[in-house]
């Protein structure tokens, strides 16, 4: 029976290591342990993990106690049924810099292939009573994070005749921070013969697969590890967002629509609205769609705006929003 009196002998038996409750594995970018994600170069590779589906089964009642070890469960002695692996990793930013107090969410099926969920009370299996099916947890200060699991079985979301119908083996993993995007996300198992038809992988772009579908990259007593990184995207603050505004204000010298040839044009800030005056005609607000991109609806123009290392901008490119008078992107210079 798990008690508070054997948190630190159950941390230490899952080779976790606990400071004040925080798990501090050195796992992934700066790890002392030689372990690095599969396909992923933390000193070249800091893109921000892609968002895949949430899917039906996301543990909104919390069953159990939800720790680290979802192999067992408080006020039971027995063990959950099949093969026992860690999850170890680290939770970055899209510097590759480590992300402190990050929540990790995980939940899976069970061995079978069925969610301890009342989502899936119509799947056959049986559910396995001393299964947790969900943990959670916050990331140390090196951003790291650990959990030890069991192999989730594959499972048909309908006609089980059908393999386009089966889900592949998969935990699902949701991290979330103040002050950044939170991801929801998908971990696989390299070398599973359902990888080939799984609907979830099929919207992954083909270059970015590997580093979900992983092998174990070593064993700790006969019990694999697989080691994922996730990373993060900032939420840029108020006086972020201002200044990626400020930098886009100036003089420009574009080709508008019906407008004369290469005259200079200014985009100006006013409050936390870019605008775009043309001399002795109009301005029109240009309307946020997206990092850099602004839409003109008034005068046919989608607008975005080019940025040197610096993050200072040097051009905006136009193109055409009309369907009538179509035109070709147009990159104007910016003059000052």
């Amino acid at each position: 029976m798990k008690s508070k009196n054997n948190d630190r002998r159950r941390f230490l038996r899952l080779g976790l290591g606990t400071t004040a409750g925080i798990l501090t594995t050195a796992i992934g970018c700066n790890n002392t342990n030689g372990e690095t994600a599969p396909a992923t170069d933390a000193a070249s590779n800091c893109k921000v993990t892609p968002d895949q589906t949430l899917g039906p089964f996301y543990p909104h009642i919390k069953n159990g106690d939800g720790d680290v070890d979802l192999t067992t469960i408080q006020g039971k002695e027995g063990q959950a049924k099949g093969q026992v692996m860690f999850v170890r990793g680290r939770i970055l930013d899209e510097e590759c810099q480590p992300v402190e107090k990050a929540l990790v969410e995980i939940w899976q099926a069970n061995h079978g292939g069925r969610y301890s969920h009342e989502g899936d009370a119509k799947n056959p299996i049986p559910l396995d009573p001393n299964f947790e099916g969900w943990g959670e947890m916050t990331t140390s200060a090196e951003g790291s994070y650990g959990f030890k699991t069991i192999k989730p079985g594959a499972y048909a979301f309908d006609d089980p005749n059908v393999v386009a119908n089966w889900r592949t083996p998969h935990i699902h993993f949701k991290v979330s921070r103040r002050g950044y995007h939170e991801i929801v996300t998908q971990l696989y198992f390299e070398g599973e013969e359902l990888n080939k038809t799984d609907s979830v992988i099929a919207e992954l772009p083909e270059e970015e697969r590997a580093q979900f579908i992983l092998s174990p990259v070593r064993e700790e007593g006969n019990i694999p590890v697989f080691s994922f990184e996730v990373k993060l995207k900032k939420v840029p603050t108020a006086e972020e967002r201002l200044a990626a505004l400020s930098a886009c204000a100036g003089k420009y010298n574009m080709s508008l629509p019906n407008r004369t040839p290469n005259e200079e044009v200014i985009v100006h800030l006013d409050g936390q609205q870019l605008y775009l005056d043309m001399s002795g005609y109009a301005t029109v607000e240009l309307k946020p769609q997206g990092k850099d991109e602004f839409l003109a609806t008034s005068i046919d123009c989608r607008l975005v705006f080019n940025r040197n290392g610096d993050g200072s901008v040097n051009s905006v490119t136009l193109h055409s929003t009309s369907k009538t008078q179509p035109m070709a992107p147009v990159v104007a210079p910016k003059l000052g």
